[in-house]
């Protein structure tokens, strides 16, 4: 109903206004609007706002700016669309539950200290186009968060991420001796989750000799044969055996608990050079098993991936470590500046008269007279 007006006529009592009851009637009809519209003045309809009073707005639209007084506040939107709306006032942090943003992609939206949660369980909305923000907008500081293993490319790197590409690069442990080419006959117990494993000998009791060197304690060997490759490893000799003991071998100390690129544990990409033996002397081998090493569970591999020429030295040859030298008996031959030479005096006039000979030979090549040192 539109407003109903009173005629009051153009001069008092001029006979042309409304007759009292018909004024009484629009004050009637104007009163009845007003009540139906926001109530009886005592019980407000739920769909009129005020400042202290707690309302569900369902299917409305429009924009919400800032209420008149200071107490009231907009405190969550659930289950709600909102539309080219703006809030510029809120009490504490504006909660938007289930809910779309629609129509924002025409529009220029400024999120200053807000935070969004995308389904109530702390984690963060996803597939934000970050490409256009400011620097300094985007807190890259994950130091307090665990467990995740991606993020914005912006963002510093996170540990699991530095691990797997530490751990694809090749790490250089102390070398073995020799390495264990077949399977060890051998009984194998963990120890303390690998601190303390060992391997025993359960063959014929006999000093240890792995690929043809005979070992000595402490020495370093590299087992990867093992029919359980979960007792694969690298170990160091803490018995040596003889006729009537069992030679022990112990997991090294610095390969006997998971670490990935540390020098004193064990993990992916450590490399071990062997110094010794008949067949594997000068090769190269990495430990190639990925992620956490539960030892006496998880296999423990290693592959091949290079080998060096070993020399062996023969007659009057002798080679210490990378050192070649000559042998020489310092009478006939000596080193003079590091210069092999004939020592002066070395050979003398008996030894060259007794190294000298000549054969005379006929039109056929027939020996027909042979001379000595002598002339004789």
């Amino acid at each position: 109903m539109t407003k109903q007006t009173i005629n009051i006529g153009t001069i008092q009592n001029d006979g042309t206004g409304s007759t009292l009851r018909d004024a009484g009637d629009l004050i009637n009809d104007n009163f009845n609007e007003i009540y139906t519209a926001i109530g009886d003045g005592t019980t407000l309809n739920s769909d009129v706002l005020t400042a202290s009073s707690t309302h569900t707005l369902t299917n409305k639209s429009g924009n919400i700016s800032q209420w008149t007084n200071d107490t009231g506040y907009i405190t969550s939107v659930s289950d709600a669309n909102i539309t080219q709306s703006g809030v510029t006032q809120h009490e504490a942090a504006l909660s938007i539950t289930s809910s779309q943003i629609s129509d924002l992609a025409s529009s220029t939206i400024s999120f200053t200290n807000k935070t969004f949660d995308a389904n109530d369980t702390g984690n963060s909305i996803s597939n934000i186009e970050v490409a256009d923000l400011a620097s300094g907008v985007l807190d890259t500081d994950l130091t307090t968060v665990s467990s995740l293993d991606n993020t914005l490319a912006s963002a510093k790197a996170i540990k699991t991420y530095v691990d797997t590409i530490a751990a694809a690069g090749i790490h250089y442990q102390d070398p073995v001796r020799v390495e264990a080419i077949t399977n060890l006959n051998a009984t194998y117990n963990n120890g303390t989750s690998g601190v303390g494993a060992t391997l025993t000998n359960n063959g014929t009791l006999t000093a240890i000799v792995i690929d043809g060197i005979t070992l000595s304690t402490n020495d370093r060997v590299l087992v990867y044969n093992q029919t359980n490759a979960a007792h694969n490893g690298i170990y160091t000799v803490t018995t040596v055996g003889d006729g009537a003991t069992a030679w022990v071998l112990t997991r090294a100390t610095d390969a006997d608990s998971y670490g990935a690129s540390d020098p004193d544990a064990l993990g992916e990409g450590d490399a071990f050079f062997v110094r010794e033996g008949n067949t594997g002397s000068g090769e190269l081998y990495v430990m190639n098993t990925e992620g956490t090493i539960t030892f006496g569970t998880t296999n423990i591999n290693f592959s091949q991936i290079s080998t060096l020429p070993t020399f062996t030295g023969g007659d009057g040859i002798d080679i210490t470590g990378t050192i070649f030298s000559v042998d020489y008996d310092d009478n006939t031959i000596n080193a003079n500046s590091g210069v092999l030479q004939v020592k002066n005096g070395g050979i003398t006039s008996t030894q060259l008269n007794g190294a000298v000979r000549l054969d005379i030979l006929n039109s056929s090549g027939t020996i027909v007279k042979t001379l000595f040192g002598t002339g004789t």
